[in-house]
C-alpha cells in the first residue's frame, strides 16, 4: 500500500481501497438511517403524544432528538468500530489522516459535521458532485476532518 502524505492510500496506486465505495456509502447511509429511527422509536411515540397534548408544540423537539441520536451513535460506532452498523455491513470504514481509526473527539466532530452538513441540501448536493470527482471519494465533511471512507482491509 502508498501512503500519501496525509496518510490516506493512493487512489492509482491503491485503486483497491476506494472501488466501490461511493455506492456501499450511500446503502450504509440507507442502513443507518434505519437504524436510527428504530433508536428513536420511543422518543419519537413520547413525543407524538406530547404533540398531541402541546397542539404540536412538542414537535419541535423531533429535529435535535434526530441530530443527537444520530450524533451519539455514529461517535459511538466509529470510535470503537471505525464504522457504524451500515459501513459494517457494507464492508467500509473510516480512516484519519494518518491512515487509523479515529480518535474520540474527531470521531464526534465528524459526526456533528456531517449532521449538520444533511441538514443542509444544497451544501450536501455540492458534497456529493465533488465526492464524485475526487479521487478518493471524500465529502465535504470528510475534507473538513481530514477522513477518508475506504475499504476494509483484508485481516
Amino acid at each position: 500500500m502508498v501512503m500519501q502524505a496525509a496518510g490516506f492510500p493512493d487512489p492509482v496506486a491503491d485503486r483497491q481501497f476506494y472501488e466501490g465505495v461511493p455506492a456501499r456509502r450511500l446503502a450504509a447511509f440507507f442502513v443507518d438511517l434505519l437504524v436510527i429511527l428504530v433508536l428513536l422509536g420511543g422518543v419519537t411515540l413520547v413525543v407524538a403524544l406530547l404533540g398531541l397534548v402541546t397542539f404540536g408544540l412538542a414537535f419541535v423537539f423531533l429535529v435535535p432528538a434526530f441530530a443527537l441520536t444520530g450524533i451519539i451513535y455514529r461517535t459511538t460506532m466509529i470510535m470503537e468500530r471505525s464504522a457504524t452498523l451500515g459501513m459494517m455491513l457494507m464492508g467500509i470504514e473510516l480512516r484519519d489522516a494518518r491512515g487509523e481509526r479515529l480518535e474520540t473527539v474527531l470521531a464526534a466532530v465528524h459526526s456533528a459535521v456531517f449532521t449538520a452538513f444533511s441538514y443542509l441540501p444544497p451544501v450536501m448536493i455540492l458534497s456529493l458532485a465533488w465526492a464524485a470527482w475526487n479521487p478518493r471519494g471524500q465529502l465535504f465533511h470528510d475534507i473538513l476532518c481530514q477522513t477518508v471512507m475506504i475499504n476494509r482491509p483484508e485481516g
